[in-house]
């Protein structure tokens, strides 16, 4: 099978030109928006760079890539805003727009460099040579990704999705579901814990539906990841309801460095509003499944995202939205005010939502989850008063360090006496 991938140059005009002047500095600096998966796509591209002789520079670099994210127009205006700084911070750089928005736009005379639409950075590598002068040049096939400058270990385990909601433009922009290996997601998690990082987050577009493509699934890679016996807790950072099942649940109970918080999207609490979104599960599914896990496992975190005035959405729906959420008693809720995203089925659904009513839902949903992550706090301070609960160190500030516990629930914190702490250290907190 043959893959073409389509790059388009452009000056800063807009107009087709072909720039062939060799440079000799090699420094770079990559601008991201977007989700998790994004951001380790950014540090893989930061890894082969480095290995390419490249030094990362905070401005005045010579080679730019914004990695964009075309989610929303909000996001797509951003991806503008941050092309612009990009050009303002690196005015003699040569820039490359990479990422969702040139996968589900093509060129459409961006202003820069070199429009890249592909996910392939091998490729990208190739085309930026051509603008530098290379030397000595390692082999850019190793799958590991290090470049990572935080406290917890984001890994990409698969990228695409095929269930296309109706308002979501990420299948366009990522394509079918492609899952990595086992092996290569074994050997990238024994070399981020060799470099002392002990927590490990699987992410992906689809995380639950890891596998599918491959013959293998979620809960056997897990199987395995846990099969390392070292010091370390294990995140899923998004799945699906109707992929949480009864051996998840189990793996949950039976080996705690998994970590008890699940982020399960409902997106909305009305079966209507669900259909339209094309959903693939009830509201009674949704309530039944989440009454389990927690019978299962009474203390574990669950968050949710909710999508505030998709079209056709009554004050009846959204209140549907409000009281699951309260029902459920969910830990945290990530509330997003609907963008209509021409690509997708939803841009053409009527009536919308007027924007002022968006925004007033928005806010009172905002409320709601201040007030349940105060009380799902509260219902952790209480479980372990006097106990130690293992948090991850994010950062400092002065003496005090902030520390993140497995139920996604953050913690400043003093040490009682003179300890060395590091970032990204498991310490036992005793509250």
């Amino acid at each position: 099978m043959l893959i073409l991938t389509k790059i388009y140059f452009f000056d800063k005009s807009g107009q087709k030109s072909l720039y062939c002047h060799i440079m000799t500095e090699k420094s770079y600096k990559i601008y991201t928006l977007g989700c998790k998966v994004n951001q380790y796509d950014s540090g893989r591209l930061a890894q082969l760079l480095t290995e390419r002789g490249f030094v990362s520079k905070e401005s005045g670099a010579a080679l730019v890539v914004v990695n964009t994210c075309a989610v929303t127009k909000t996001a797509i205006a951003k991806g503008k805003r941050m092309l612009a700084q990009a050009r303002k911070e690196n005015p003699r750089a040569k820039i490359v727009l990479a990422g969702c928005w040139p996968k589900v736009y093509g060129s459409q005379a961006i202003p820069a460099d070199l429009v890249y639409d592909s996910r392939d950075w091998r490729g990208l590598i190739k085309e930026v040579e051509g603008w530098f002068q290379t030397a000595n040049l390692v082999d850019i096939h190793n799958p590991l990704s290090l470049n990572q400058d935080r406290s917890r270990y984001f890994l990409k385990i698969q990228d695409g999705c095929n269930q296309f909601c109706s308002y979501c433009v990420i299948p366009y922009a990522r394509g079918p579901l492609v899952s990595r290996t086992e092996k290569e997601i074994l050997a990238e998690i024994r070399q981020a814990l060799k470099s002392g990082y002990q927590e490990i987050v699987l992410s992906g577009i689809h995380l639950g539906r890891y596998g599918q493509d491959t013959k293998t699934d979620l809960i056997s890679l897990l199987k395995k990841i846990l099969a390392i016996k070292k010091n370390f807790r294990l995140r899923l950072s998004s799945i699906e309801i109707i992929e949480i099942d009864d051996a998840l649940i189990k793996l949950m109970v039976k080996d705690r460095r998994l970590c008890r918080h699940l982020h399960i999207p409902l997106q909305a609490g009305s079966d209507q509003i669900l259909k339209l979104m094309n959903r693939p599960y009830s509201q009674k599914y949704f309530v039944k499944r989440v009454k389990e896990i927690k019978k299962a496992l009474p203390d574990i975190a669950i968050s949710t995202d909710i999508i505030v005035g998709f079209p056709k959405e009554t004050r009846k729906d959204f209140l549907e939205s409000y009281n699951l959420a309260k029902k459920l008693q969910l830990s945290r809720l990530h509330v997003f005010s609907f963008s209509a995203h021409e690509k997708t089925k939803a841009f053409s659904l009527t009536p919308r939502v007027k924007p002022e009513e968006i925004k007033k839902r928005s806010a009172e949903l905002r409320k709601l989850s201040v007030s349940l992550e105060d009380e799902y706090q509260k219902k952790i301070i209480k479980k372990y008063r006097g106990q130690k609960l293992a948090v991850i160190v994010e950062r400092q500030k002065g003496e005090y360090y902030l520390g993140k516990s497995e139920y996604y629930v953050d913690f400043w914190f003093r040490p009682e006496q003179k300890k060395k702490i590091s970032i990204g250290q498991l310490f036992d907190l005793t509250l």
